[in-house]
């Protein structure tokens, strides 16, 4: 599946607002829908997406793995709690959020842990958010280009 050209993005949206935003935005024809787990609202979003009937397979849904979760050890079990939370066995694009603050994990290990989950099918497709050129490249150097779908920037 390729990624759609229009897709709902769910930050600072909450409880009802985002089940709400997410129900419209399907019955509109939006078939991609962004959110990450310090968004806090994976689990409204998971409801939202249930109830509106739209198929699984119709759906491109994107979370992104916070830094609190990028060790080797926190990663895959935060990413299939957060398939839980979605209400589905998995999602098309995993993002590491941010980078590590301070380089506290590596690009290297968290970067491997994500390539990981793609391994185990948690998800399809893995890539990064916010990253600069050098740590860009340091993923790259991780995982292999082919292995990353895109680094996520907000506009």
């Amino acid at each position: 599946m390729t990624i759609p050209a229009f897709g709902l993005g769910t930050f600072r949206l909450k409880d009802d607002v985002v089940i709400a935003s997410v129900k419209t935005a399907l019955e509109l024809g939006y078939r991609a829908v962004d959110t990450a787990q310090i968004y806090d609202n994976e689990v409204a979003v998971g409801q939202a997406i249930a109830e509106s009937g739209v198929p699984r397979n119709e759906l491109y849904i994107t979370t992104k793995i916070w830094i609190e979760n990028l060790s080797k050890d926190k990663l895959i079990p935060s990413l299939k709690e957060s398939l839980k939370k979605l209400r589905t066995d998995y999602v098309d694009l995993t993002l590491i959020h941010w980078p590590s603050p301070g380089d506290a994990v590596s690009v290297e290990e968290f970067m491997q842990a994500l390539l990981e989950a793609k391994k185990q099918g948690l998800t399809r497709e893995i890539g990064i958010s916010n990253f600069t050129i050098p740590l860009m490249e340091k993923a790259i150097a991780a995982v292999g280009v082919d292995n990353i779908a895109t680094n996520q920037i907000e506009l």
